[in-house]
């Protein structure tokens, strides 16, 4: 049934792009896709009229729903007969308002994942975000590299009239870069990068539970002007790479740094990006809970790191999808939670390779504990944590770990507006 959804839905989608003609964006990496699709529309959308897909659905649903304007049909035979019959009216009648630009995020999570999806689409401008040491979703690929190719095959299908925005810290992307044919626009914090952050600094190190104001001031520079941006709420240098992403965009749609930055001055983080929230016992909580591999979990760890709290305590659960990759990944990051935290609470199976490791880097057996239960994790966290501890949350997406921020929030009735759903 679900085959046959998709594929219907992709012949609906082709059409309605073929009339239409909208301006593609295409987003993948294997971190930081939806905080830059979102900062993307941000920069856009004063100026122009744009849709992005929901990252809540596998792309090869979300992408033609974004294209048809549509929402899912919840495997209801009815409701999709209705999706297909929105779409055929924009294919045979003609629509006052279609967007001027679709912004869709490019997953890939199995092999020929980016092919399908290029048969059904040919985004206009691509961009990369990262792909790291370790890539995401490689348990349907025989190794790293394979995802690596995935992806990159977004990149071989632009035509030199098209553009690649590139993150040119990420070696991977650095490598493939010298190989694509249309134009370039890089980014970065390295002295090649032409949209080049520097500069960051944190408002406020030890955090304010009484106002929750701690975020990021940084600095773009493009042709030698540099602009100062701030993000309240927001903490992360994946954060920064969206805006320096979002940047690269807007600068190619001739937008200034003036008006790109303007643009960005009420960002809010996406739900379970690196999202603060105050926590009980007037503690502060880093909500990452969206999702976790190497690369996001290593930048998350650095971040809290950097901050000045009475304790600084991780709860991390599985980090899936790594295949053959899962324990080395586990490693790899545990190797950071030793210099970044006070305490360790870990949950799951592969989680006690955080544990396992952790140990290994001289944490003491009383700074690490591992949860098989989720509810017996929540109770001996709440025991355990104090007024002006900071705790940062992360795991896989199916660990649901929200749930486990939700049980911390210092209001959580707010669940509904703050949290990943």
């Amino acid at each position: 049934m679900r085959s046959l959804v998709v594929k219907i839905l992709n012949i609906l989608a082709k059409k309605i792009v073929g009339k239409y003609k909208p301006v593609i964006i295409g987003v993948t990496g294997s971190a930081g896709k939806s905080s830059t699709c979102k900062i993307i529309s941000q920069v856009l959308g004063t100026k122009y009229e744009i849709r992005m897909n929901n990252s809540r659905y596998r792309t090869d649903i979300s992408i033609p729903l974004a294209i048809i304007g549509a929402e899912s049909g919840k495997r209801s035979v009815s409701s999709w007969f209705n999706v297909f019959k929105q779409a055929l009216i924009l294919i045979w009648g003609k629509s006052n308002f279609y967007p001027d630009i679709l912004i869709l995020e490019m997953g890939v999570d199995r092999p020929d994942d980016m092919k399908k999806m290029l048969e059904v689409i040919q985004p206009n401008i691509a961009v990369f975000t990262s792909l790291g040491e370790f890539p995401a979703h490689t348990e349907f690929f025989k190794s790293g590299k394979g995802v690596a190719r995935e992806k990159a095959l977004l990149f071989k299908s632009l035509d030199k009239t098209d553009v690649a925005i590139l993150n040119i810290d990420d070696d991977y992307i650095k490598n493939l870069s010298d190989n694509i044919k249309s134009k370039k626009i890089t980014f970065g914090f390295g002295e090649s990068a032409k949209v080049k952050g520097e500069e960051i600094f944190l408002s406020d190190k030890k955090w304010r539970i009484e106002s929750g104001k701690i975020g990021m001031s940084f600095k773009i520079t493009y042709k030698g002007t540099t602009i100062p941006f701030r993000f309240s709420y927001a903490l992360g240098r994946g954060q920064i790479y969206a805006a320096l992403a979002g940047t690269a965009v807007g600068l190619h749609f001739g937008m200034n740094m003036v008006e790109i930055s303007e643009a960005l001055a009420d960002y809010r983080v996406l739900p379970g990006r690196m999202n603060l929230i105050k926590g009980v016992k007037r503690s502060l909580i880093i909500d990452d809970s969206f999702n976790s591999n190497p690369s996001s979990a290593l930048s998350a760890l650095e971040t809290v790191g950097k901050l000045e709290a009475v304790r600084k305590i991780a709860v991390l659960g599985d980090m899936l999808e790594l295949g053959d990759y899962a324990k080395e990944g586990h490693r790899k990051v545990a190797e950071k939670i030793a210099d970044s935290v006070d305490l360790l609470f870990c949950y799951g199976e592969d989680a006690k390779y955080f544990c396992d490791f952790a140990k290994c880097k001289k944490m003491k057996e009383n700074q690490i504990f591992h949860f098989k239960n989720k509810g017996e994790l929540i109770r001996e966290l709440k025991e355990t944590v104090n007024e002006g501890d900071v705790i940062l949350i992360k795991g896989s997406r199916a660990m649901r770990m929200e749930e486990v921020v939700k049980d911390m929030m210092l209001e959580p009735e707010r669940a509904g507006e703050l949290l990943v759903k």
